[in-house]
């Protein structure tokens, strides 16, 4: 890919939302995983989306988060993965200062949301088009 022009990473950005598309290249595959994560996250809060993703759904998106320089994200997915498992069953109040914690974690990782994440990627097709699949046409 030559140097990428704001279209192709529209285009870039809009494959990496379609789950039907393989990801074959690891900055597409990075991208398809941070936005699930987010996706379910604005949804139902960091806390819910690290409840709902598979590990290994969780691990690709921390990964995709750390390749995109989004470390502080990662972060916070890898910390309210841990203290999940470490909540005592049952224990609403903990369960709750959790989810508070894990959202303001999250705002603080991605202070303008998409916004964050779509400047991180721009940045990183910028210096890396090679680790995103070619586009048609």
């Amino acid at each position: 890919m030559t140097t990428p022009r704001a279209e192709d990473a529209d285009e870039i950005w809009t494959r990496a939302c379609d789950p039907s598309v393989p990801v074959g290249h690891p900055g597409d595959a990075a991208l398809a995983a941070v936005l699930l994560c987010h996706g379910m996250a604005m949804n139902g809060g960091l806390l819910s989306a690290v409840e709902g993703l598979e590990p290994d759904q969780r691990a690709r998106a921390v990964a995709g988060f750390r390749l995109l320089g989004l470390d502080a994200a990662a972060q916070a997915v890898e910390d309210v993965a841990r203290a999940t498992a470490d909540l005592p069953e049952g224990d609403l109040e903990a369960a709750e200062g959790l989810e508070a914690e894990a959202d303001r974690r999250y705002d603080e990782a991605l202070p303008e949301g998409d916004e964050t994440i779509d400047r991180a990627f721009r940045a990183h097709l910028d210096r890396h088009p090679e680790a995103y699949a070619p586009l048609d046409g």
